[in-house]
């Protein structure tokens, strides 16, 4: 009997596992047990009063099934192994110990509460949750698991719980934070999707992007624009794996993104992709294909991109301006080296006392905006460059040749080239960062636009700006004592005999020497020649089919009120706006005009255009506004991957 008595006892058979339902059979009937004198047996209202509770057939008595899963969550033994019986006490016990659960559930919503915080705020920093190794003698086991400690050092009471769960009820494994990002994930469409549908004929874009990770995993990402409240929303709503990257696998990961969202294809009025092939092909790419789907949908080109490309072009625009940028990025892996860093910031406290030390940038043809920092990162540190690189030409080794080779910088063509790029960055800066706002409108993006060609007209057509150019040029110059115009030059070249009977004029990937300011002047109306022409080629008047439409609704334009301007983009779109409701609704602003009132963006004629008096021209200005100008948003979802 001691040896039956020390048997653990276990619970019965036929209840529920943790993942199935309580155990709670209906019979006709119950087995009477006698107490106190008095036949007794179980009843099913009791499952109504008490969810938890479960009965075995096979005892005739009830368990608690939280309390079989989590014995800690109570103090009646008898409702975990052995099981309930005493009928007559059973509704004082059953409250008993459901007061207990509550007190246990409580504490468990208390520390998954602290663990969703934890993950979320892991997942918001960009930080991976993992660490390699995460037993208890390993030194760092991952921020997740790391940050446990750290909090319960101000809070004991979150270390109680740590300490008091069991294993299977602390919630830190891996499955449990993958669950609650899939929760936040699924919660966050679910919100999109409320936002999207809480308005009628609620139009919306769709911007996608494509990367390869650091494991040359081919990612796609993408967002969702739309209006809500007033206000232009870009919000991301899938990022997905994809073994193909042709046109068709390209269509079906975005449909297979946008299918929890149930949109309305007609109300779909635009994509924002980028230049590629893949993307803009107009028999076979992307926007083609979603084409059939999205009717009313139109393909636009990040415009900021497109921007980009005209700098990269410039970059490009002849043999003296390419090794001009290459020496600019040369020059930055030069001052990446140990000793040449170290002396670098040593001249940079000496030459800039009292200022911040800075670090040289390299320019990238896909990185919007590096050409702009490169430059001016040059200019401001040229003083401590120049010095750095004589320091080390007095060295030896490969330090000596390298120094030697950037001795170009130390010419006054190098020098006019950095000042003048200088100038024409400072001025793209603007239309760049304006153009990678994901609220733009279409004529914001209009006026930035133009405004750039105009700059850069005048630039072209005045002699003055090109003076001051050199002036700038002569006072680096006399600062740091360069005497020289260039290295090209120095040697005449021998032509082959073949064309000893010709004149040659010019000769292909041969760079012109600078002799005098009149060969700088060249050089200038070269590259801004170039960006002009870039920019009519990529930003071409027919492509602002809509936009003109948009500008025509802005009181501020030359054409607000030509009911001509819009009539392409309502067709474009079925939206059948009358004669009548266009003047009227034009008038109404010219009032509000003369009253002192600005509309800066379409977005405040929007709100001056209500759904009840203008309900076509509404919904006109709602899909002009919800067009893509940008794909910027949908890029920037890749910066924690690189």
């Amino acid at each position: 009997m001691e040896e039956d008595a020390g048997l653990e006892i276990k619970a019965p058979s036929d209840l529920s596992t943790i993942d199935e339902p309580a155990t709670q059979p209906k019979h006709g009937s119950f087995p009477p047990t006698t107490l106190a004198g008095k036949p007794r047996c179980f009843s099913v209202r009791w499952y109504g009063l008490f969810p938890w509770l479960e009965y075995s057939t096979s005892r005739d008595a009830v368990f608690c099934k939280a309390c079989r899963h989590f014995p800690e969550a109570t103090t009646v033994d008898r409702f975990i192994k052995t099981g309930f019986k005493d009928w007559k006490h059973i509704s004082q016990c059953c409250l008993n110990n459901d007061a207990c659960n509550r007190s246990f559930v409580e504490r468990n919503r208390e520390h998954i509460k602290v663990v969703i915080d934890l993950v979320l705020f892991c997942a918001k920093q960009g930080i991976p949750l993992r660490g390699h190794r995460e037993n208890e003698e390993a030194l760092n086991r991952g921020n997740f698991l790391e940050l446990f400690p750290k909090i319960s050092h101000y809070d004991p009471e979150i270390k109680r719980r740590l300490d008091d769960l069991p294993g299977n009820g602390k919630l830190t494994s891996p499955d449990i934070q993958n669950e609650i990002l899939q929760i936040a994930a699924s919660l966050l469409i679910r919100k999109i999707k409320t936002e999207l549908h809480d308005e009628t004929d609620s139009f919306y874009a769709i911007l996608e992007d494509e990367f390869k990770d650091v494991s040359k995993r081919e990612l796609v990402a993408v967002c969702i624009r739309y209006m809500h409240k007033g206000m232009i929303k870009e919000r991301t709503v899938g990022f997905l794996e994809t073994g193909d990257m042709d046109a068709n696998a390209i269509s079906a990961k975005i449909l297979q993104v946008l299918e929890p969202l149930q949109l309305d294809p007609k109300l779909c009025v635009g994509f924002g992709f980028d230049g590629a092939s893949v993307m803009s092909g107009n028999k076979g790419g992307v926007h083609m294909i979603l084409k059939k789907k999205f009717p009313h949908a139109i393909y636009v080109h990040c415009h900021s991109q497109r921007l980009n490309l005209v700098l990269c072009a410039a970059s490009k625009v002849s043999p003296g301006i390419s090794t001009f940028f290459d020496v600019i990025n040369n020059l930055q892996s030069f001052m990446t080296g140990t000793r040449r860093h170290a002396r670098f910031i040593e001249i940079q406290k000496e030459l800039r006392p009292g200022k911040p030390t800075l670090e040289l940038e390299r320019s990238c043809d896909v990185r919007w905006s590096s050409w702009s920092c490169a430059v001016s990162k040059v200019l401001t540190l040229l003083g401590p460059i120049l010095e750095t690189l004589a320091d080390f030409s007095q060295s030896s080794g490969h330090s000596k040749i390298k120094a030697n080779y950037f001795s170009r910088c130390r010419r006054k063509k190098c020098v006019f080239i950095l000042v003048m790029f200088n100038r024409l960055f400072e001025m793209s800066e603007y239309a760049t960062k304006g153009l990678q706002c994901s609220t733009i409108s279409l004529t914001d993006c209009i006026d930035l636009i133009e405004g750039l060609k105009e700059n850069y007209t005048t630039l072209r057509k005045t002699e003055a700006d090109f003076i001051k150019l050199v002036t700038l040029t002569d006072d680096l110059m006399k600062k740091h004592d360069i005497i020289n115009w260039d290295v090209t030059g120095s040697r005449k070249r021998r032509l082959p005999g073949k064309f000893g009977d010709s004149q040659i004029e010019s000769t292909l990937g041969k760079a012109s020497p600078v002799k005098d300011n009149s060969d700088l002047k060249n050089i200038r109306n070269h590259v801004l020649d170039r960006q002009i022409m870039e920019l009519d080629t990529r930003f071409k008047a027919d492509t602002y089919g809509f936009m003109r439409a948009a500008a025509a609704l802005l009181p501020r334009s030359s054409t607000f009120g030509n009911n001509e301007s819009i009539h392409p983009a309502s067709t474009h779109f079925s939206i059948c706006v009358e004669v009548a409701e266009h003047e009227v609704f034009v008038q109404q602003l010219k009032r509000k005009v003369t009253a002192g009132i600005t509309f800066p963006s379409l977005v405040e004629v929007l709100d001056s255009c209500p759904t009840d008096i203008f309900p076509q021209m509404n919904r006109l200005l709602r899909a002009l506004v919800t067009l893509p100008i940008t794909s910027c948003t949908v890029e920037r979802v890749f910066s924690t991957v690189i």
